[in-house]
């Protein structure tokens, strides 16, 4: 009788997990009205993501089949889907990290990033290194999302990348992390040819937020061995920070004989808004003999709210 009793609640265990899970079938007519979006119908819609989150792992692993599909409506539900569940997304996203298929893998990179789980740091630091460039990419800018400290050494050797992209996206995920030891390899990229990988390694220092990257960036800037690009870059660095120990440097930029730095001055000092020294500054250089200075003095002037 007893052994009849332990089959008996094997048995209704083994129905009870069949029936809790949701077979394909209706994952994918789930899916399928989610991908619609019909606005006449939002009501399905949203009883469609209900059901898919419930799902949790088994809807996850359902979803991965169309990793390598880069149709913008079934990348949006899955990234909606994923982000929602979460935590219990990143075992099987881990997984998919080691694909051939570098669709796939970047994309589950770029999903990892989006859940922001410092738990994901390792998988993604391995497949920042991957030879595959599109991988690479997502996994530089994921590992930037999780905020991983460990991540700090394969960002900075992504720096000098041979892509302008790889550079850039491994930029801007250092200065998402925000640690002053990536100040000094950020620096050198003010004169990179890449337009985009200077306003990104501009953009990051700035992040970081730590005053004492000022004083860095202005041992730089008096260095004899920079170019034009990389001061213009420092320069406006300086201003993002918006700190008032930097304005006698910018005032005294809007007088040095270099029109190129009187310029880039006025660009600076756009970024501190509600100061009306800043603001007069940059009123009286709309008359500096320069129109490249009065054109900045005039961009930045608009920038603080005052014309």
């Amino acid at each position: 009788m007893k052994n009849h009793i332990i089959t008996f609640f094997i048995l209704l265990t083994a129905i009870s997990s069949i029936i809790a899970k949701p077979s394909e079938n209706k994952l994918k007519h789930s899916f399928m009205v989610l991908i619609s979006q019909k606005q006449s119908e939002p009501e399905k819609v949203e009883e469609a993501l209900s059901k898919l989150i419930d799902g949790g792992e088994t809807t996850v692993r359902f979803m991965i089949c169309y990793f390598d599909r880069e149709y913008p409506p079934i990348r949006d539900a899955i990234e909606q889907v994923i982000i929602i569940i979460g935590k219990e997304a990143l075992e099987p996203l881990t997984e998919v990290l080691a694909h051939p298929n570098e669709t796939e893998s970047s994309f589950a990179a770029y999903l990892l990033g989006e859940i922001g789980s410092k738990s994901s740091g390792v998988p993604l630091i391995l497949a920042a290194q991957s030879q595959s460039s599109k991988l690479r990419y997502s996994a530089l800018g994921a590992l930037g999302n999780c905020a991983d400290i460990n991540a700090l050494p394969v960002l900075i050797d992504a720096l000098d990348d041979d892509l302008p992209s790889i550079r850039r996206q491994a930029a801007i995920s250092l200065g998402e992390i925000g640690s002053n030891r990536a100040v000094e390899s950020l620096i050198p990229l003010f004169s990179d040819s890449n337009v985009f990988v200077r306003y990104s390694a501009s953009y990051a220092i700035a992040n970081i937020g730590d005053n004492s990257v000022i004083d860095i960036l202005m041992r730089r800037f008096e260095s004899d061995s920079i170019d034009i690009i990389e001061k213009s870059h420092i320069i406006e660095t300086i201003g993002m920070f918006a700190s008032e120990e930097s304005l006698p440097l910018l005032f005294d930029l809007l007088e040095d004989p270099s029109y190129l730095n009187r310029g880039f001055a006025c660009q600076a000092l756009g970024y501190y808004r509600g100061n009306y020294k800043v603001a007069n500054a940059l009123k009286q250089s709309q008359t500096d003999a320069s129109g490249f200075v009065r054109m900045m003095a005039g961009k930045s002037l608009a920038n603080i709210g005052n014309r």
